[in-house]
């Protein structure tokens, strides 16, 4: 099913994205910078893709969908993280589901991160309707219900779309890191609103959020990665993958355009503007929170810091953990002053 997606891509040639229907490759690495026009021929498609996907072979191979909000009720705002995802071919933890809270005005964070047994766990093929022990999650790329519930709190909203899909690469196809494809694609701007639960207060909740929706082989080279989702206030929507494999590394930004088109662009390594380590005692891992992003291409350098609290953690059944974090930015994108919120997910070893 892979091969047969990615000789239908637009890939990237020579630097320079053409539409093509002979077979390709595994598609390369970004280029520098790229301008793609609106309607660029995609291996994703919003409609289906929402649903799971037959599995491919490999042992890593896995489905996963996720968002992340923005939203404010009263005087006091929120991030939120909900994310599920399969691992059909690994004999431990194949269906698992993850909810985050913090409260971005008092610091307050907590985490709940669930394992499903497998006849508990349905995710239909073709269409976005999942459902596990405390998971709701159904719609399709114009609305979307969520609902989750757990010891310490809860949360219903509705999604609605404000703009166009992301594919990521222009094309929804790319490497993530030594020749591996993956293949994803997002709805980051999401008109959300409804209810959160937490402390025994219920909190109608307005704002937004970013849906990612991302499936293939998770390559087992793959050793760090840093991913962020950035809207600018003039409509732009910036995602940025930094990965470090054994024979590749990749940093590079997804720009959409209100009007449906796209920049590729080289971002400098995030290693080299990383600072403020902060060490996890639950597992001690070490995360950076605070980065300087450079992009030259579009004459954009942004500051980005975890928010509040950073102890914004997720721990995985091997006993390791992850960062999905709210964070802010700051500074200039194609030479105008911006700032921002966004989310910052982090996974690897960061010591020095």
């Amino acid at each position: 099913m892979a091969a047969a997606l990615i000789t239908t891509a637009a890939v990237v040639a020579s630097g320079v994205f053409v539409s093509s229907s002979a077979p390709a490759t595994a598609p390369q690495a970004p280029p520098a910078v790229r301008t793609a026009p609106a309607g660029i021929p995609a291996v994703v498609d919003p409609a289906a893709d929402l649903g799971r996907h037959a599995p491919g072979p490999e042992p890593t191979w896995f489905d996963s969908i996720y968002f992340t909000s923005s939203v404010t009720a009263g005087r006091q705002e929120f991030g939120l993280q909900v994310h599920t995802r399969v691992v059909p071919n690994r004999d431990e933890a194949t269906y698992r589901w993850t909810f985050s809270v913090i409260n971005k005005t008092t610091g307050w964070y907590r985490d709940y991160d669930a394992m499903v047994e497998p006849g508990d766990y349905r995710w239909s093929e073709g269409r976005l309707d999942i459902t596990a022990p405390g998971l709701s999650w159904t719609g399709d790329a114009r609305r979307q219900s969520v609902r989750v519930a757990t010891p310490w709190g809860a949360l219903d909203v509705q999604l609605v779309p404000t703009g166009p899909a992301m594919n990521y690469a222009a094309a929804g196809v790319f490497n993530l890191v030594d020749g591996v494809p993956n293949y994803e694609f997002a709805l980051p701007a999401m008109r959300t609103s409804g209810a959160l639960v937490v402390g025994g207060r219920r909190h109608q909740v307005r704002g937004t959020s970013w849906v990612d929706r991302q499936w293939g082989e998770m390559p087992p080279s793959l050793t760090r990665w840093t991913w962020m989702n950035l809207t600018m206030p003039g409509g732009d929507k910036v995602a940025i993958w930094d990965t470090i494999g054994a024979a590749t590394k990749h940093s590079w930004a997804t720009v959409l355009h209100p009007d449906g088109s796209y920049d590729v662009v080289h971002v400098e390594p995030l290693a080299r503007g990383a600072s403020r380590p902060w060490t996890s005692p639950a597992t001690g891992q070490v995360y950076p929170t605070r980065w300087r992003i450079r992009m030259p291409a579009l004459d954009s350098e942004l500051d980005v810091r975890v928010t509040g609290n950073p102890d914004q953690e997720i721990q995985t059944p091997d006993g390791g953990g992850y960062l999905e974090a709210a964070a802010t930015f700051a500074g200039r994108y194609q030479g105008r002053t911006v700032r921002g919120e966004n989310y910052v997910e982090m996974t690897g070893e960061w010591k020095p």
